[in-house]
């Protein structure tokens, strides 16, 4: 698994918003907040806010990659 420092590394490579630990969140939570951020895409009016959203679903996406949660 990944340290605290490796997840804050990974998020500032993608310029996200905020410092950000997920390392206690399992598979189930992670794929929950993918799920809502799926949710909430079509109700963007932005582009800003539509490319916030995707950046945070990529930072999602592969830190259950990186942390070896898919199953």
């Amino acid at each position: 698994m990944i340290s605290k420092d490796g997840y804050l590394a990974m998020a500032k490579d993608m310029k996200f918003p905020f410092d950000l630990d997920i390392s206690s969140l399992d598979t189930g939570s992670i794929t929950n907040i993918l799920n809502d951020i799926e949710q909430l895409l079509p109700l963007m009016e932005s582009e800003g806010d539509l490319s916030r959203l995707l950046s945070v679903k990529a930072f999602f996406e592969k830190e259950l990659k990186v942390a070896s949660r898919l199953h």
